[in-house]
């Protein structure tokens, strides 16, 4: 019989099943993904659909994997190759060499959702707060994206180093990137600031 979750399962040993719930493939439909996790990850095989994919959002937002459509379905690109995984089920922290950056997708193919519009709208605050009435370059962009890394790896650690961040670096965003945050949540902002960091936005 199944276990349900336990409290004090890791975040990294669910995301670690997740990647090695992709197996082989380099890219899964999410439905596939998911019956396959259930399936590998006795210990979390009662975890919800949606909880799923908040992971996927969050790994995504960490840049290990990526949505694509496949064939007018959604799916899940990996764009990090795990250690060799050992029998136990210890957490274990995935590394990387370097941080990946996403292959650029076809057209069509990427997943135009509500992070997608909300990064745009972002770009577009962050474009007039730190360049008022300049108009866009190539120094604009590059600034942009670069605070749009550091603003997501300050909130992948805690709300109290976004805001700490937005202090000493971006004051004039304060009040606008709070405002988001508080409306629209971690996840979504996480997901919206990656998109801006790898130039999503711009193709």
């Amino acid at each position: 019989m199944s276990k349900a979750i336990r409290p004090e399962d890791s975040e990294s040993e669910i995301e670690r099943d997740i990647l090695r719930a992709f197996g082989w493939a380099i890219v899964e439909f999410e439905e596939t993904l998911y019956r396959k996790y259930v399936v590998m990850s006795a210990p979390h095989s009662l975890m919800p659909r949606d909880e799923f994919n908040r992971h996927l959002l969050r790994m995504h937002a960490r840049g290990h994997v990526t949505p694509l459509k496949l064939h007018g379905c959604k799916a899940w690109k990996k764009l990090v190759i795990e250690d060799r995984i050992e029998d136990t089920l210890r957490p274990r922290k995935i590394e990387m060499a370097k941080e990946p950056i996403p292959p650029r997708p076809e057209p069509k193919r990427f997943v135009v959702s509500d992070s997608h519009i909300i990064a745009q709208d972002i770009a577009k605050t962050m474009r007039s707060k730190l360049f008022p009435g300049r108009q866009d370059d190539e120094h604009v962009k590059n600034t942009v994206r670069q605070h749009a890394s550091q603003l997501r790896r300050a909130l992948t650690e805690s709300r109290r180093s976004f805001i700490d961040y937005l202090d000493r670096k971006a004051p004039t965003l304060k009040e606008p990137m709070q405002l988001i945050l508080s409306s629209k949540g971690e996840e979504i902002l996480l997901l919206s600031l990656r998109l801006i960091e790898t130039g999503a936005i711009e193709r």
